[in-house]
């Protein structure tokens, strides 16, 4: 080939490779798409897949309950705070609020929950506290030689029944109508319920899970075939803490606590949900790893603050109304 037609050649190629170049560069900043279809799709379904952008789930706004905020802004109105707390306020709240289950902060549910639940222990203890001076009072007349009233006896012997004493008279009732720690209470109430989030709570004020037949309740979702019982419902939660405290303090069960507590008792010791936790291996099938979990939101949570803890004085402000318990 002569010099001539090699210099032709050379300069039609390159020509070739400057036009295919910048075809493709004005191809990408034009936005074409040149790339080969893939064989048996037309150039829309390749476009519809490799154009139409992916649909993702979108998280949807997490909001409060209206009830939390209002007893959050309740709590902080009266000064209510587990920061540092020395009293309590005689504030009694009828039932969990709804939105207490969808709280994004743990800490916060656990605090709404101490909150709700110390003054309503604090108040059945003073109420046992009560049945135990009076019925102490009836013991000394009885010491000292002093008539006892008929009604008087027959208060007597409905405590009796209510408490199931058959033998020991009055110093084996002394031993079963008496308080049970605060810290026990907020403890087992915060494991049975799980932290006011559960079911039976929210349906039915049932705190601490208690077990019932021939009445109505609530169906465990994992009731064994053939079983009959029911998770006990309540009108309200401080009937659920009432319960709660007649349970331990009559049921067969618990004759080991009652025992350790009146031992602390004549010993002079402070009676501490602490130790009468380790006493409750038969509250739960799970025995001792049970009171380990007491244990250990007693613990984590420095429950044992509140035992000793007392009603502070003076009136406040009634709760929001959809939140108060009327009557106690």
């Amino acid at each position: 080939m002569n010099s001539a037609k090699e210099g032709s050649y050379r300069k039609i190629a390159l020509a070739s490779v400057f036009g295919a170049v910048g075809l493709l560069y004005f191809g990408i900043f034009g936005g074409w798409d040149i790339s080969p279809s893939p064989k048996g799709m037309s150039f829309d379904e390749v476009a519809a897949v490799t154009v139409a952008p992916e649909k993702k789930n979108v998280k949807p706004l997490y909001r409060r309950d209206p009830e939390v905020i209002a007893l959050n802004q309740y709590y902080q109105s009266i000064g209510y705070s587990l920061s540092g707390v020395q009293e309590v306020p005689r504030v009694y709240i009828k039932r969990v609020p709804k939105g207490m289950r969808d709280l994004a902060s743990a800490d916060e549910r656990k605090q709404i929950f101490i909150r709700i639940m110390l003054p309503l222990a604090l108040r059945v203890n003073e109420e046992i506290t009560a049945r135990r001076d009076r019925l102490m009072a009836i013991q000394s007349k009885k010491y000292s030689g002093d008539p006892i009233s008929a009604a008087e006896k027959e208060w007597v012997d409905q405590m009796m029944k209510r408490y199931r004493v058959t033998d020991g008279g009055v110093t084996a009732l002394l031993e079963r109508i008496d308080i049970i720690p605060p810290s026990l209470m907020l403890a087992q109430s915060a494991e049975e319920s799980g932290w006011g989030t559960s079911r039976f709570v929210r349906k039915g004020n049932a705190l601490f899970g208690q077990w019932a037949w021939d009445e109505d309740g609530i169906v465990p979702e994992d009731r064994a075939e053939g079983k009959t019982h029911v998770i006990k419902s309540f009108n309200s939660l401080i009937d659920s803490v009432r319960a709660y405290a007649r349970n331990i303090n009559s049921h067969p069960a618990y004759a080991e606590l009652r025992a350790e507590r009146a031992k602390l008792r004549e010993g002079g010791e402070v009676v501490l949900g602490w130790d009468l936790a380790d006493t409750l291996t038969k509250y739960s099938e799970r025995g001792e790893e049970y009171v380990d979990s007491l244990h250990a939101i007693m613990r984590v949570n420095g429950l044992e603050t509140f035992d000793g803890i007392g009603f502070a004085s003076g009136d406040i402000p009634p709760p929001p109304s959809v939140l108060a318990l009327l009557e106690d």
